[in-house]
């Protein structure tokens, strides 16, 4: 993937890279253009769009463009609703999979041609779309399914991410990519639910632990498994071991720690419950795309 573009300005240091929460200005007339477009594509998903956005569609009183319904979505919301409304634009268009399904070599005719026509929606609008936010310096992104925006991830965040859930994607790590890959969506979200994005962390690295530190415990948690990690110094190896030989494992201990006492809306009690704040949530994904990435990977294992 190409580098997001930046002005000159910003690139020799003179101004601030800043990404921008709200529709800009510049970006306005081309997003509603090209959500005209895409509405005009869903057809009689149309008016799903206005059911789950709220907003009411008056009937048509003859055939001016005006009056139609796309034309209404597309330039009836206020620039603030612009963001909800692609998001759940992008939610009903067909996929074929967006950038993970591509034409390769020696593929068969037939497969080849159903391939490039189910993915003609990703071409026609996901694409296009991703070069607006990107020329826009929006603060969202496609979601790497197409099917949503989320907030812009670092580039080594996303990276860091991604290492995890491949070395995650094996059987003794349970379901622990699937809970990464939901925590990352919830917490980069549109509209992040830092609460159950926080729980799908500890579930990834529940799941990616369990085999190395309690493989006979079928109650464990990060809590037990917290717990038990020193007691098991001498039959762990972790890839750095540091001067005393066990700061490897401390460092995780560390980790496992701060995640598992951060949550703070897990359990009653006669204080107040605070949920978990967007930056948590994010700092918490970090934490576990770290963790399960080190034992998934075999960096921390059975000695």
């Amino acid at each position: 993937m190409t580098e997001r573009w930046a002005p000159l300005s910003e690139r020799e240091g003179n101004a601030p890279d800043v990404l921008r929460e709200q529709v800009s200005d510049a970006l306005e007339g081309p997003l509603r253009e090209w959500l005209e477009r895409a509405l005009d594509h869903l057809g009689s998903n149309v008016a799903r769009v206005a059911v789950r956005l709220d907003f009411r569609l008056y009937r048509a009183v003859d055939d001016n463009d005006e009056d139609n319904e796309v034309f209404q979505l597309a330039y009836g919301p206020s620039r603030e609703r612009l963001w909800d409304v692609v998001d759940a634009v992008l939610n009903l268009l067909p996929s074929g999979g967006w950038e993970q399904t591509q034409l390769v070599r020696d593929m068969p005719k037939l497969t080849a041609a159903l391939t490039m026509a189910s993915s003609l929606p990703d071409i026609r609008f996901r694409v296009p779309l991703r070069q607006l936010l990107s020329d826009a310096r929006a603060a969202y992104v496609i979601r790497s399914d197409g099917r949503a925006l989320v907030r812009r991830v670092d580039p080594a965040v996303g990276a860091a991410v991604e290492e995890a859930l491949k070395a995650a994607d094996q059987p003794e790590r349970g379901s622990a990519s699937r809970h990464l890959r939901q925590a990352m969506d919830l917490a980069y979200a549109l509209h992040p639910d830092p609460v159950k994005a926080y729980s799908e962390a500890i579930k990834a690295v529940e799941c990616a632990l369990h085999d190395t530190i309690q493989p006979n415990n079928r109650k464990a948690t990060l809590g037990t498994m917290k717990g038990e990690l020193l007691q098991l110094q001498n039959k762990l190896r972790s890839a750095i071991t540091g001067s005393n030989g066990s700061e490897g494992l401390e460092t995780a201990l560390k980790m496992m720690t701060l995640l598992w006492e951060g949550q703070t809306s897990r359990h009653g009690a006669r204080n107040q419950t605070r949920d978990e704040t967007p930056e948590a949530a994010r700092m918490a994904v970090h934490l576990a795309a770290a963790l399960v990435q080190w034992f998934a990977s075999g960096a921390i294992k059975k000695a």
